[in-house]
């Protein structure tokens, strides 16, 4: 009796191994793969700063280090794809060697086989988002710091985001402006709040400007109900005034965090900061969403190649389905992608674009797991 009861735990234990086992092939195939293309494209970067003599000339093994700090990053955004590739050829082992067929006629549904699986590799998700997030945003400062020493970057006109406000500086005919504000609307460049702390060329205080609101042009800053104080005291109050710039952009940049740069754990706060100074959080909302969903999109990965490939008990390896299978798990990785992008752009509510494709995936797969488990329990 005892043995009876103990079967199917051992079937399970051994069925999930052979999964996990095909689980890191596929990974570590792709992540080789990927780690070689991101060399050779560090390379062709590299030759083209040939003779650029302010930037440090990186040599093979700067560049391969360059290349492994992206190795981590990459784990993340590839565990889908390798949960995808490592569950079809295994699934299509299955098939060869009756397993799925032998844990049928022993009155094992689908769901019971796959139920162990699934919850071994939403830890692996969760193992992904907690442990793997926090030393890839790290990775990924050093990687930036690395680009901009070698590459170089364009030094653009933004205005840089931290928790006391937006910061710039600029210049208004010889003098120099420290720009404060704790708003903005960057649709129709105007900020709120202002405190400008204005210096001569010779870096002395010259007077502190404080307006209600201030609205740039391409030649000048318009501000509105100013209050000033000189280095002597002296106070004056007027309606309007205006700074002479040159700006040179037709909009405002908020120099904010790049999404794969923020842990975690600290997207909340950033997202209720960023908020609050009337930024735009699309784009932060929908990375934090889809790492959210991450263990959820890889255990649809698997139930659409179950449905997929366990559907037919014949042996044979049949090309067409295995192709179909790759379709199916890239087209919604595809159409993610596309949504995200409809998010980005304020088509769609950030929470559809962030949960929306991975819930296709899940309740498709589910659907499709289930159907299968029908028919069978009625023939």
């Amino acid at each position: 009796m005892l043995k009876i009861i103990n079967y199917p735990i051992i079937l399970y234990k051994y069925l999930t191994k052979d999964l996990f086992k095909f689980f890191l092939f596929a990974l570590l195939f792709l992540i080789i793969l990927i780690f070689f293309i991101d060399l050779i494209e560090l390379f062709r970067r590299s030759s083209n700063k040939v003779g650029v003599n302010h930037l440090f000339k990186a040599n093979f093994f700067d560049l391969v280090g360059m290349a492994a700090l992206k190795i981590i990053s990459n784990i993340q955004k590839i565990l889908p794809f390798a949960a995808l590739i490592g569950s079809i050829a295994c699934f299509n082992q299955w098939r060869r060697k009756n397993y799925y067929v032998v844990c049928k006629t022993s009155g094992i549904s689908l769901w019971k086989i796959l139920s162990p699986i699934l919850v071994s590799f939403f830890f692996i998700g969760l193992f992904s988002i907690i442990i793997l997030n926090p030393f890839s945003t790290l990775l990924n400062k050093k990687y930036q710091t690395l680009q901009t020493l070698f590459f170089g970057k364009a030094n653009l006109q933004e205005f840089s985001f931290d928790t006391k406000g937006f910061w710039i500086k600029h210049k208004s005919g010889k003098n120099n402006l420290i720009i404060n504000a704790n708003k903005i609307d960057e649709k129709t460049n105007t900020l709120f709040d202002l405190n400008i702390f204005e210096y001569n060329i010779h870096n002395t205080f010259e007077r502190r400007v404080r307006a209600k609101k201030g609205v740039f042009t391409s030649k000048e800053l318009f501000l509105f109900n100013v209050n000033s104080i000189d280095k002597d005291s002296k106070v004056i109050n007027v309606k309007e005034y205006s700074y002479l710039i040159n700006f040179g952009s037709s909009q405002l940049n908020v120099a904010t965090k790049q999404p794969d740069k923020i842990f975690l754990l600290d997207f909340p706060y950033y997202l209720i900061k960023m908020k609050s100074y009337g930024l735009n959080i699309s784009k932060h909302q929908i990375h934090f969403f889809k790492l959210i969903c991450q263990p959820f999109l890889i255990i649809s990965m698997i139930l659409l190649s179950a449905a997929l490939m366990l559907r037919s008990t014949d042996r044979k390896v049949k090309v067409g389905i295995v192709s179909l299978s790759l379709i199916v798990g890239f087209s919604l990785y595809f159409i993610g992608d596309f949504i995200f992008a409809l998010g980005f752009l304020e088509k769609i509510p950030p929470l559809l674009a962030g949960f929306g494709p991975t819930l296709i995936g899940l309740f498709s797969g589910c659907y499709l797991i289930s159907d299968i488990d029908e028919i069978k329990n009625v023939k």
